[in-house]
């Protein structure tokens, strides 16, 4: 068998007959294969499906109705202990040195003790000088008082020698004019006397402020003195007048109503293990607008262990006054001493949020005064977890008790 080498072109085209001989079985292989991972992917999906279509299960939550009770009102009052009236001791003697302190802070002084001494050398000195000033303007009052006396009885003897005619009538006038004459003097004198004898005084109580004395009873609550300094305008010492303490304290605008003066509460101070018993004395004209709160104080009975700046809180018990609608305090989100919000479920478990204004408190249950009707069910706890539009289970009513 003879055989013909064949050329290049000859091998390419039986190559390309040999592929368009096996193209279409490839095509059918490709084709089987792209089936098949479209088919993998897609069973999986319709296998899931049915479990993603299914409704997640109703949460199941605590619910409460909106139905009348009574409600007292426990008033809580927290705040920190301050003077009742504070008094300021300083001096009207400017760049005096100070010499000598006897007090410090804390230590309880009677009226009239002393608190401090200024240095005394120059008001000394202007005492001193005050007093020769008057004895000066006494001596001339003496002076003066003789000069008088003579020239009154020269007038007189000069009017009887007149009358005889032994004296002329221009020396009783001149006689006349210098009686006159020392009789104001001796006035001028009285009053440069007078004017002595005020400066002295002025120098000696000028004198007597260099001693800074208490005005009150008290405790000394602060103490701005130190020896060697110059005294200012600012003051030296600050009393607590009969260490009277109070409790400046806030509350509600709501219990600010219910507070009266004269009420008597007890006040636990921070450091004590026994309360204080006390008496609202003042009760705040106005209410701040940013917090809605009032101040109130109450004074507090005399303490010794007491201490100005100490912390203390009181509670008060007012009567329930009649029936109102109430919930569960739990059940209530509070935005504001008079505003909250609550979880409200309609007959199908549909949760909404709405907002009501609430009154009084007792710890336990809350007055709700709008936004409620009675029969009305909310989420009683754990609200915080219920969305508005959720479907929810209710599960039986609570109790409004805790």
């Amino acid at each position: 068998m003879n055989l013909i080498a064949s050329t290049p072109e000859q091998r390419r085209a039986q190559r390309l007959r040999r592929l368009a001989k096996h193209t279409p079985r490839l095509l059918l292989v490709a084709l089987l294969t792209l089936g098949g991972a479209l088919l993998a992917l897609w069973l999986p999906q319709t296998q899931l499906s049915p479990s993603h279509s299914q409704e997640p299960p109703a949460l199941t939550v605590s619910s409460v109705l909106a139905r009348p009770g009574n409600v007292g009102q426990r008033i809580f009052i927290s705040g920190t202990l301050v003077p009742q009236e504070e008094i300021a001791v300083g001096t009207a003697l400017q760049d005096q040195r100070l010499a000598s302190i006897r007090v410090e802070e804390g230590d309880r002084v009677s009226a009239g003790q002393v608190l401090a001494e200024l240095e005394t050398t120059t008001l000394d000195a202007q005492v001193r000088q005050a007093e020769a000033a008057l004895d000066r303007a006494t001596a001339l009052i003496r002076q003066q008082q003789a000069l008088s006396v003579e020239a009154r009885t020269s007038h007189q003897r000069l009017e009887q020698l007149g009358g005889i005619g032994a004296a002329s009538a221009q020396q009783v006038d001149q006689q006349r004019a210098q009686a006159r004459v020392t009789q104001a003097a001796l006035a001028a004198a009285r009053a440069e006397q007078a004017q002595a004898r005020a400066q002295l005084a002025d120098a000696r109580a000028q004198r007597q402020k260099a001693t800074l004395r208490a005005p009150v009873a008290g405790v000394v609550s602060e103490r701005h003195a130190r020896v060697g300094a110059l005294s200012g305008s600012e003051p030296l010492f600050r009393l607590i007048r009969d260490n009277r303490l109070e409790l400046d304290g806030e509350v509600t605008e709501s219990a600010l109503r219910a507070l009266q003066v004269g009420t008597r509460v007890a006040v636990q101070v921070a450091g004590l293990a026994t309360p204080v018993q006390g008496q609202v004395r003042l009760l705040a004209a106005k209410v701040d607008p940013a917090s809605r709160r009032g101040r109130v104080r109450i004074t507090l009975a005399a303490e010794p262990e007491l201490r100005a700046g100490s912390f203390a809180t009181s509670s008060l018990e007012l009567p329930a006054q009649g029936l109102s609608l109430v919930l569960p305090q739990r059940a209530l989100t509070f935005a504001s001493d008079e505003q909250a919000t609550v979880v409200v479920l309609d007959p199908e478990g549909k949760a909404s949020l709405r907002q009501i204004r609430v009154g009084r408190r007792d710890g336990s249950q809350v007055e709700v005064l709008s936004g409620l009707v009675e029969g009305e069910r909310v989420v009683a706890r754990a609200s915080a977890f219920v969305r508005d539009g959720d479907q929810v289970r209710p599960a039986e009513d609570e109790a409004l008790e805790p």
